[in-house]
């Protein structure tokens, strides 16, 4: 008897990457989509593996670890979202592998006016989670390091009273996105943009990069977390390349388009492949 291999799928909305994930997933056995809105624990879930695409960090992170309490491995695995999804957890691991932009954390607002004093001016305030760039900072001096503050202080999220600060990185109007799963390096692509924020979400475009130091660099990254499928970002710099942090609920359809890379199938193969183990 033939057993076909059942593939869930959660989402929040059905963007271009979870449509291409769900026909891939399709050629390897039955797909069960699974809406936020649709999943309640504790619940018996018929499946083999679940491939976790929800756009929330936390709410990745919670269905994740929801789904392997009931025996069902994630991709990515609520350890990895954790860890990777961080950005400062991310970069205590990071350290240990590749070279990091300079960084510093505070605890207090008392602790994040004295960051400049080690990192100096500019430096970058980032918030320990999020994506798409949102509420980066760059923080030019005294003055709006005090404004940053002032606004994160009355901002209800506890986490927002972690405060994360990298030195500024002088970019030649880009900088690159990598893709390593399963510790196979993937693709990588280049991101040009006039802003010092060079997200494509944020308008940044996207052309290919073919650099063997760059694959290099990014596998190694990945082996600073050892599992999963990440997204790498890098800065070029005066100090050679810089792993500036990674995501573990990447988006990849820029990536595809212009490197003509499956990353959806790459991506499927690896979870079939968690599966069986």
């Amino acid at each position: 008897m033939v057993v076909v291999m059942r593939i869930g799928i959660t989402y929040t909305v059905l963007r271009r990457e979870e449509m291409a994930i769900k026909e891939r997933a399709g050629e390897f056995g039955e797909v069960v989509m699974l809406h936020e809105d649709e999943l309640l624990f504790p619940r018996k879930y018929n499946l083999d593996v679940v491939i976790i695409r929800n756009v929330s960090h936390f709410k990745a992170l919670y269905t994740a670890r929801l789904f392997e309490s009931e025996g069902i491995p994630a991709v990515n695995s609520s350890k990895l979202i954790l860890e990777a999804g961080d950005k400062l957890f991310a970069t205590l691991r990071l350290a240990k592998k590749v070279s990091v932009p300079d960084w510093m954390a505070a605890l207090s607002e008392g602790g994040a006016l004295k960051v400049p004093d080690s990192l100096g001016y500019p430096l970058v305030s980032k918030p320990v989670f999020g994506s798409w760039g949102r509420l980066l900072a760059k923080v030019n001096d005294r003055d709006s390091l005090e404004a940053v503050l002032e606004h994160r202080k009355w901002m209800k999220n506890p986490l927002y009273g972690i405060h994360y600060f990298q030195e500024f990185v002088e970019k030649p109007g880009r900088d690159i996105r990598s893709y390593v799963i399963g510790g196979e390096f993937v693709g990588a692509i280049y991101r040009h943009s006039n802003h010092w924020i060079t997200n494509t979400a944020r308008g940044g475009k996207a052309e290919p990069c073919n650099d063997p130091e760059v694959e290099e660099l990014s596998v190694r990254a990945w082996e600073a977390f050892g599992e999963g499928a990440l997204a790498i970002d890098i800065f070029e710099s005066e100090k050679g390349l810089l792993v500036n942090e990674v995501n573990p609920n990447m988006e990849f359809k820029n990536a595809a388009r212009v490197t003509g890379v499956d990353i959806a199938r790459k991506l499927v193969e690896y979870a079939v492949e968690v599966a069986k183990a």
